[in-house]
C-alpha cells in the first residue's frame, strides 16, 4: 500500500514539474511581432527589366561585362604626348610619302554622385602638329551624361561634341585617349543601344578624305519606364549635326533628327525580346536635292549572361522617302547584330549593321553595311593590348550637283589598329600604336586638289600618358 502511495506521489510531482516547465517555456518565448504596416516596395525597385546588367533591349544603355559601380565623386586630369610617322599626313588620294605628326592632348574628367542622380563630364583638348608642310589642327571633344532615377525608371540626358581633322577616329585610335572614354570611343569601344547605325544617333562617320576640321554634335534625351517587373517602355529623341570646314565647300553638311519608342519584355533570366519604331529626318543644304524621311521598325532579341556574354540581334523594314528634285520612295532593310563576350582575361566585341546614314559628307545620304571587331586583354601585370578592325560599304542613294560630294557611286572604308599600353608606376603609361586605313572608290574622284581611287594611310607612333590620382570632391 505504501509503495502505491509513493508511486502516486512521484507521478503527481512529475506532472507538476512538466506543467511548470511548460509554463516557463511559454513565458520565455518572444511574443509574435505585430503585423508589418510598412508599405511594400514598388516593383521597380527590384524589377529584373531594370537591372543594369541587362537593361531593356530597346533602350540606349548597354552594359559592359565588367561592372564596377562606384559611389565616389572625383575630378581627374590627364595629359598625353605622342609622336608618330604618317605615310599620308594630309589624307590625300593616291599619295605616298612620310610625315611626322606630333599630338598633345589633355583631358579633364568629373563624376559626381547623388542619392538618385549621377553626372559624368569629360573634356579633351589639344592639337596635332604636322610637317611637310607644317600646319596645326585642333583636337576637341566633350562628353556629357546626366542620369536621374525613380522607383520604376530613369531619365538620361547625353551630349557628345567633336571637332577633329581626320574624322571621328582621330583621338581614339592613334594611341588611345587620355581620359576615361566618355567623350569618345576610348579605343575599341562600340556604343550600344538605339537603332542600327544610331551610335549616338548618327554622330559618327565612315571615311574621310583631306585633313580639314569636321564638327559633329549630338544631344539625346531618353527615358526608361517599367510597366511591370518584366516589361518596360523606352522613348528617346535626339538631334545631331555634321559640319565640314573644307575650303572648297564640296563636302555635304547634314542635320539629323531622330525620335524612337520601344517595348522590351523579359522572356526569362537571360533572354529579352523587344520592338522598336523610329522616325528619322536627315536634312542637307537645299541645293543637294532636299532631305530624307525614314520610318524604321525593328524586332530585337538579346541574350545576356552577367559577367560573360551579351548578344543582341535585330532586323526590320525601313521605308525611305526622298526629296531629290521631286519625290521618290523605296523600301530597305535595317539590321543589327552585336556580340560582347568575355573569354578568360580577354574581351571581344563584334558587330554588323545595315542602315541609312547621312553620307559622312561624301554623299547626300547612303546605304551602309558596316562590320567591326575589337579585342582587348591584359598582357602580364603591366601591359594592355587593344586591337580593332573595321570595314564599311557605302552606296549613294541620292544624286547631287557635280560641285558637291563625290561623283562615285560607292566606296569602301576599312581600318586595322593595334595599341599596346604599359603602366609605369601609378601615374604614368607608355603607349605604342599602329593603324592602317584605306578608302577605295568605285571610280576615280577629285577632292581637295587630288585625284584617284584610293586613299591609303599608315601610322605608327609612341607616346607617354600622365594621369595623377583622382581628387575626391566630397
Amino acid at each position: 500500500m505504501s509503495k502505491i502511495r509513493i508511486l502516486q506521489m512521484a507521478l503527481l510531482i512529475m506532472g507538476m514539474s512538466i506543467t511548470l516547465a511548460a509554463q516557463d517555456n511559454t513565458q520565455s518565448q518572444p511574443q509574435a511581432p505585430p503585423p508589418d504596416t510598412t508599405p511594400a516596395p514598388a516593383f521597380g525597385q527590384n524589377a529584373p527589366i531594370l537591372s543594369p546588367e541587362n537593361p531593356p533591349v530597346t533602350g540606349l544603355d548597354q552594359p559592359g561585362l565588367d561592372l564596377h559601380p562606384s559611389s565616389r565623386s572625383f575630378i581627374s586630369p590627364a595629359i598625353e604626348v605622342s609622336e608618330s610617322a604618317d605615310t599620308n599626313g594630309a589624307n590625300q588620294l593616291d599619295y605616298k610619302g612620310l610625315n611626322s605628326v606630333s599630338r598633345v592632348v589633355g583631358a579633364f574628367d568629373l563624376q559626381q554622385f547623388w542619392p538618385k542622380s549621377d553626372l559624368f563630364l569629360e573634356y579633351l583638348g589639344g592639337g596635332a602638329f604636322y610637317t611637310q608642310p607644317y600646319y596645326v589642327r585642333q583636337l576637341q571633344a566633350m562628353g556629357f551624361l546626366f542620369v536621374t532615377r525613380w522607383r520604376t525608371g530613369q531619365l538620361a540626358v547625353r551630349d557628345a561634341f567633336e571637332y577633329l581633322p581626320d574624322g571621328s577616329f582621330e583621338i581614339g585610335t592613334f594611341g588611345g585617349s587620355p581620359g576615361l572614354g566618355i567623350a569618345n570611343s576610348g579605343g575599341i569601344g562600340i556604343e550600344g543601344g538605339g537603332l542600327p547605325g544610331a551610335h549616338l544617333f548618327g554622330g559618327g562617320s565612315f571615311g574621310a578624305v583631306g585633313n580639314y576640321s569636321r564638327l559633329a554634335n549630338t544631344a539625346i534625351v531618353d527615358v526608361v519606364q517599367a510597366i511591370s517587373p518584366v516589361a518596360a517602355l523606352t522613348v528617346a529623341g535626339g538631334f545631331s549635326n555634321a559640319h565640314f570646314f573644307d575650303p572648297t565647300d564640296q563636302l555635304i553638311n547634314s542635320d539629323q533628327l531622330t525620335i524612337e519608342g520601344g517595348y522590351s519584355h523579359l522572356l526569362g533570366r537571360y533572354d529579352q525580346i523587344g520592338a522598336i519604331y523610329a522616325f528619322q529626318l536627315i536634312q542637307f543644304p537645299q541645293v543637294t536635292g532636299g532631305q530624307i524621311y525614314a520610318h524604321i521598325m525593328n524586332i530585337r532579341y538579346s541574350h545576356a549572361i552577367s559577367g560573360r556574354l551579351r548578344l543582341v540581334a535585330g532586323a526590320g523594314p525601313e521605308y525611305l522617302e526622298l526629296e531629290e528634285g521631286g519625290y521618290s520612295s523605296r523600301w530597305a532593310l535595317s539590321a543589327r547584330v552585336q556580340l560582347h563576350y568575355k573569354m578568360g582575361k580577354g574581351e571581344l566585341i563584334a558587330s554588323y549593321e545595315k542602315f541609312t546614314s547621312a553620307g559622312s559628307g561624301l554623299f547626300a545620304g547612303s546605304n551602309v553595311q558596316a562590320a567591326r571587331l575589337g579585342y582587348t586583354r591584359p598582357l602580364g601585370r603591366t601591359w594592355q593590348f587593344y586591337g580593332d578592325l573595321g570595314y564599311s560599304h557605302n552606296t549613294r542613294i541620292q544624286s547631287t550637283p557635280e560641285t558637291l560630294g563625290i561623283g562615285a557611286g560607292s566606296y569602301n572604308d576599312g581600318f586595322a589598329s593595334a595599341i599596346f599600353r604599359k603602366h609605369i608606376g601609378r601615374t604614368w603609361e607608355f603607349l605604342a600604336a599602329y593603324r592602317f586605313g584605306e578608302e577605295e572608290f568605285d571610280e576615280p574622284i577629285t577632292l581637295f586638289g587630288s585625284t584617284g581611287r584610293i586613299s591609303q594611310r599608315q601610322i605608327g607612333g609612341i607616346g607617354l600618358l600622365w594621369h595623377p590620382r583622382p581628387t575626391r570632391i566630397e
